[in-house]
């Protein structure tokens, strides 16, 4: 009762404020841009003081633990990568979220492209969101400097480092910095290589050449004993994915999260381009769950731990998935919209 009473509340919110934006970027004959009301909306998220137990504090039901490898995640429920504000990372583990990936890391500070580059879409009578951020982040030391003394660490929970890179050799220098600085300390933490960001300059990614990951995987594994998460794309063929499970299924350790958001223009999902300073970007939200669905199926063959990524927002979501073979699901999108989805699908898991 009181999730689904925050929820119509948050829903509410976040509508009438998005909307304002919307209107006074009219008024003042800027473009339409999303971007302005998620920030807006993570302060609002984040500035209840002491009524955050009443807001934010959910259990999560005991008996769901997922052990993989040696990391245990006491929801099977995972923040995907998408945020690296920290006051909202543990908003979302208060609200009952059994681990999270942090945004992909690049070597060097990024501001992304060009904006807008976030939007609200339909697509299929479908809401979701249209990205094109381009990766923006602090560059890998200064993220070095603030994972080591972030309070995330203290729910115990297992936490995913996403690494990024635009050759193998500076995905394996990304790692070494930080496995350098975390091998000192008892952290439950993993890596995910995200091979298959679809909104970056070049557009080319590793998930479309399974030997190059396999390069990839040789020259990781020689550096580092964790968990090692792969981030497919839903963009790539079912050869492809399969090409890239059975390379996966010859190393120790590695789980497969199925997958990305899906490249599309502005005009596939309802956006005009005046709105979209790039000519495509990845859609995330229950549009791409089919998707999520096939590929998930198709690698379960391989008997490797699956992360499902991808339109999952509801407890019949995480059933199909779990059914078809997956252990963890991921969210980002359906947290954005409306994070109380996180206790509505523990009340039924």
């Amino acid at each position: 009762m009181r999730a689904s009473f925050l929820s119509i509340c948050y829903r509410t919110i976040r509508y009438l404020t998005t909307n304002l934006i919307y209107f006074f970027q009219m008024l003042f004959l800027k473009p339409k841009d999303l971007e302005p009301a998620v920030k807006l909306g993570d302060t609002v998220l984040s500035s209840f003081g002491i009524l955050g137990k009443l807001i934010y504090d959910f259990p999560i039901p005991v008996g769901k633990n997922i052990e993989i490898y040696e990391l245990t995640f006491p929801s099977p429920l995972i923040g995907a990568s998408f945020k690296s504000e920290s006051e909202i990372l543990d908003i979302w583990l208060r609200m009952g979220l059994g681990g999270l990936v942090f945004k992909t890391i690049m070597k060097e500070k990024r501001i992304g492209n060009d904006r807008p580059r976030l939007q609200d879409a339909r697509i299929h009578g479908e809401k979701g969101l249209l990205n094109s951020l381009g990766l923006p982040g602090p560059g890998i030391a200064n993220f070095i400097n603030d994972i080591v003394h972030s309070t995330l660490w203290e729910y115990a929970r297992p936490l995913g480092i996403s690494i990024g890179g635009d050759t193998v050799n500076e995905y394996v220098e990304n790692i070494d910095q930080v496995q350098t600085v975390l091998q000192h300390h008892t952290l439950p933490y993993f890596y995910e290589l995200n091979i298959s960001c679809p909104n970056t300059k070049n557009g080319q990614t590793i998930c479309d050449d399974p030997a190059t990951l396999n390069s990839l995987l040789s020259a990781v594994k020689n550096t580092v004993s964790n968990p090692i998460s792969i981030k497919v794309s839903p963009d790539v063929s079912n050869e492809t994915l399969s090409a890239i499970g059975e390379i996966c299924a010859t190393y120790d350790t590695l789980l497969i999260n199925a997958g990305n958001t899906q490249y599309k223009t502005p005009d596939e999902v309802g956006v005009k381009q005046i709105n979209f300073a790039m000519d495509g970007g990845g859609l995330s939200g229950p549009a791409i769950f089919q998707r999520t669905l096939e590929m998930v199926s198709l690698f379960a063959q391989f008997n490797i731990p699956i992360m499902a990524t991808g339109g999952i927002s509801t407890i019949h979501h995480v059933q199909a998935l779990k059914e078809a073979g997956a252990s963890l699901f991921g969210m980002a999108t359906a947290l954005v919209l409306d994070p109380y989805c996180i206790p509505r699908i523990h009340s039924r898991l």
